[in-house]
């Protein structure tokens, strides 16, 4: 999927973004701000800024963020934060010289990307500290526990058994470790680990809301049945998942590993 379709689906998606995404907690961020200031970032570059729900408490925390996206609609939810450095421009060509910032950060979206190893080498060329990136080191449910991508799997399952053609991606960790795999990073961090519960009813509103953007090529009727049926199974059910983010550091070429 090319970057018009992408900042489209981000269009789309922006009005209900922020209320279904779990933002960092708290151990995260303040790991997230130690880290790069032990590496000297002060000016950071955010390559997919979003809605600005990660530039946001940076910025509070005083560093200095400058945020690109593709989507209008994110960028327009971040300027109503009131961040004053965006810009609408794509990750493969950034609008700015080289060594404009300390580093860029990516938080969650490499795997996205059609083409991460472009991204991450203007990102390099823009921040000479490196190209640094929040991510899940390893898929969800790795150790036993379950996937919190349950509810999107079970509502997977009977839009197939409907007829319709759904891929099975296994949801961002799992997209993020193969990427991790195939572009190895040159140092990677835990930032934090902890176990998280969360009733499969909320992610089944996510859903519903059309906030993940296969669900936008989904007759709303088809995805709605769907739903309904799932809710069904699954009534006040929980799942409890092991979740471990991390920062990832490229600070030079990068190339799929052979």
């Amino acid at each position: 999927m090319g970057t018009r379709e992408i900042a489209s689906d981000f269009d789309r998606i922006s009005p209900v973004y922020d209320a279904t995404r779990d933002p960092l907690d708290e151990a995260t961020l303040g790991a997230l701000v130690t880290e790069l200031r032990r590496e000297g970032v002060e000016r950071i570059l955010e390559v997919g800024v979003g809605t600005g729900r990660i530039a946001r408490p940076l910025t509070d925390r005083g560093l200095e963020v400058t945020g690109i996206d593709v989507s209008r609609g994110m960028l327009a939810h971040a300027r109503a934060k009131g961040l004053p450095r965006l810009l609408r421009a794509s990750a493969y060509r950034l609008p700015f010289a080289d060594r404009s910032f300390d580093a860029a950060l990516f938080v969650h979206v490499l795997h996205v990307l059609e083409a991460p190893e472009r991204a991450i080498a203007e990102a390099v060329r823009a921040g000479p500290k490196g190209a640094f990136a929040v991510v899940h080191p390893r898929p969800s449910g790795a150790d036993g526990t379950r996937s919190p991508d349950e509810a999107r799997r079970l509502v997977r399952e009977e839009l197939v058994k409907a007829g319709y053609q759904v891929p099975d991606r296994g949801g961002p960790a799992v997209e993020e470790r193969k990427l991790l795999t195939r572009l190895p990073p040159s140092r990677l961090v835990t930032l934090s680990d902890r176990t998280v519960t969360v009733p499969l009813a909320r992610r089944l509103d996510a859903l519903a809301a059309r906030a993940h953007r296969y669900t936008l090529r989904i007759p709303p009727a088809a995805l709605e049945r769907a739903i309904a049926t799932v809710r069904a199974q699954v009534g006040d059910r929980a799942v409890t998942s092991h979740r471990v983010e991390a920062l990832a550091t490229w600070s030079g070429p990068v190339g799929p590993r052979d």
